[in-house]
């Protein structure tokens, strides 16, 4: 498995986690009270599917006008989880930019150990230009990251 896809796979895990944590929903009316999100899932997110994933791209959505309590409780699951929701959003933007670049030059390269990035790298010139910039912006962060 590729390196990038096992940071996609692991931000998965870890938001998912978080919103286990956020969100329970066999958790009793008593522990829902002890759970400083509860009323900002039930006052934002009523009409959201009950799945984890849904919660919290609702909670993201409404991240601005959270409670002080449920932002508290964000900041208490560290700066990781933030890292993370961005890693997935330039992950989803990644894709969408390069998603025809991809079809069109590198339908035959092996996703793992990076080889969708490799063949991009390898078709540089000829890339479209909103793929030829997230391209950029993705080894940009990898350099970040080494």
């Amino acid at each position: 498995m590729g390196k990038d896809k096992r940071i996609f796979l692991a931000a998965w895990i870890i938001a998912l986690a978080f919103v286990g944590l956020i969100f329970n929903a066999d958790a009793s009316a008593a522990d829902k009270n002890k759970n400083p999100c509860s009323e900002d899932i039930a006052k934002f997110c009523k009409d959201a599917k009950s799945d984890s994933r849904s919660i919290l791209q609702c909670l993201q959505e409404h991240e601005n006008e959270l409670s002080d309590a449920c932002k508290a409780h964000e900041a208490k699951m560290g700066r990781k989880k933030l890292e993370t929701r961005e890693e997935i959003r330039a992950t989803g933007r990644f894709r969408q930019a390069c998603k025809e670049d991809i079809i069109k030059l590198c339908k035959d390269a092996n996703p793992a150990g990076g080889g969708i990035i490799k063949c991009l790298k390898e078709h540089e010139k000829e890339l479209s230009g909103p793929c030829g910039e997230s391209l950029k912006a993705v080894m940009r962060e990898k350099k970040k990251k080494e």
